[in-house]
């Protein structure tokens, strides 16, 4: 699935002390009923990212330094710099996640807004990054603020930095939903429909999902609450989406005056990992598939070929279902689950997600194939469908020592099979025994559920180097060798 990003930042630092800290940034444009203008920020920073020390309390805590600066024409506007705290702790096992939030006042405009952090417990290295915002208020017509994603709202008990209109808001410091996710809350606000629709006239305001790629909205996620102009009309609410298939989505604001025209629009992307059920024969013998894609496909060898290559993105009840069902399976219900498939991943272009999937299943076997399996079925097949192309590949067939091998490095590492957050800075080491077959297999990853060989030096350097001790884990220094540090040390 392909990530499509809106306003919402992962900033990754890397130095020889930590491996990483990371942290989602994202903001929000209001108005005030005086029609001010303001900026919020929303930062949230992985507790097992970070270092923790104790205090002057005893207690261990994490600090991050924060510095946030806006301009306009190259002219600072505005800036802050701070040291966000995490929650104490008594010891690090658990690391907590942190959040925080800031506000600042601004006029009308297109702003360049960066933001720096570092890890104040190692001293660690700054790191930047900019992007442009727009902040535009006009008083002569109706606008929208931007759409504020939620992880909670209460009721408020007294004012605090995340208080509007009497609630209290948890900012949602991301724009992907896992299974585990229940709920999508937002909160947005409406101004100068008094000034513009005129005093005491009823407006409507439309939310809605609807498919990120087609636009097309989805009728069980669709809602709307009649109102009177006023200064400031708020909108907070919530969907559930226990049942939203996987795919790419936009959240979508309409305000309608009286005669049902469209006076405001604001819409938000977010992309969503649904639960994927056991499936059974007859649950698919109840799905209709008449003039879908799938019912294109003909023939038996086609259809198990093309359901073969789903296996590097298959979850684990998808797989079951695969290997029992479908060796003797009839064609219909090979398209009907060929169908299934992608529906589950995007509700609104099936065929337009397989389309896209099958090119890469086309590239992995061009680079990875041989005369004995396709390239899907090998080890780097399997891994560039399950997790993307690497951000970075290096080969390295010639090393006197060691058997011919790559390493690849991926900086975000994204499971298309299953729901699990994003990994950061993974690597992946292949190496290839038979020579001249093209038929690298996995040796060593640091990335979950991947093989993790304690011995994979040794291994990689076993033709040259022969050894009875098990326990020994690092290969003698050879000339030319460098898998060590490309494989510890990505540059």
């Amino acid at each position: 699935m392909k990530k499509i990003s809106v306003a919402i930042f992962i900033f990754i630092l890397s130095n020889s002390v930590q491996a990483q800290i990371i942290a989602y940034f994202s903001h929000c444009s209001f108005n005030t009923s005086d029609n001010i203008p303001y900026m919020e920020t929303y930062l949230s920073v992985f507790g097992n990212s970070v270092s923790f020390k104790k205090n002057a309390k005893g207690q261990y805590q994490g600090m991050v330094e924060v510095e946030i600066l806006f301009s306009k024409n190259g002219v600072i506007k505005a800036s802050r710099k701070y040291n966000l705290l995490s929650p104490e702790i008594s010891d690090t096992i658990h690391r907590p996640n942190f959040i925080d939030q800031q506000r600042f006042p601004l006029d009308t405009g297109k702003y360049e807004i960066e933001l720096s952090i570092s890890d104040k417990n190692i001293n660690g290295k700054k790191y930047s990054s900019k992007n442009y915002v727009q902040l535009d208020y006009s008083e002569s017509v109706v606008s929208i603020s931007d759409i504020q994603l939620l992880s909670s709202f209460t009721k408020a008990e007294k004012q605090s930095i995340i208080t509007k209109n009497g609630f209290d808001l948890v900012p949602f410091v991301s724009d992907f939903y896992p299974e585990t996710m229940s709920e999508l809350s937002f909160y947005a606000e409406v101004y100068n429909t008094k000034t513009v629709l005129g005093e005491n006239e009823k407006f409507l305001i439309n939310y809605q999902i609807q498919s990120h790629e087609s636009g097309k909205p989805l009728a069980k996620y669709i809602a709307f609450k009649r109102e009177t102009t006023g200064l400031v009309a708020v909108i907070l609410s919530k969907f559930n989406i226990t049942d939203l298939p996987s795919g790419n989505y936009d959240l979508v604001i309409d305000i309608k005056n009286k005669d049902n025209k469209s006076v405001a629009h604001k819409q938000i992307f977010f992309q969503r990992k649904g639960v994927i059920a056991k499936i059974s024969p007859e649950d698919l013998a109840n799905l209709e598939i008449e003039n879908t894609f799938a019912s294109k496909i003909h023939g038996k060898d086609t259809l198990k070929e093309y359901i073969r290559c789903l296996r590097p993105i298959s979850s684990g009840a998808e797989k079951e279902f695969a290997d029992n069902q479908l060796k003797l399976a009839d064609e219909k219900l090979m398209q009907q689950f060929f169908y299934n498939f992608w529906q589950s991943r995007s509700a609104f272009s099936p065929e337009e997600a397989w389309n896209y999937y099958f090119q890469d299943v086309k590239t992995v076997n061009k680079k990875f194939g041989n005369h004995i399996r396709k390239g899907y079925e090998s080890d780097r097949g399997r891994v560039y469908l399950q997790y993307g192309p690497p951000e970075k590949r290096e080969e390295f067939p010639n090393e006197p020592a060691s058997y011919p091998y790559e390493i690849w490095v991926y900086y975000r590492l994204n499971d298309k099979s299953k729901s699990n957050p994003a990994q950061t800075n993974k690597q992946f080491i292949f190496y290839e025994v038979n020579l001249a077959m093209n038929d690298y297999q996995l040796l060593n990853s640091n990335a979950i559920s991947e093989t993790a060989d304690a011995n994979w030096e040794m291994k990689l350097h076993k033709r040259t180097t022969q050894t009875n001790n098990y326990d020994n884990t690092t290969a003698p220094q050879h000339y030319g060798g460098d898998a060590h540090d490309e494989f510890t040390n990505p540059k």
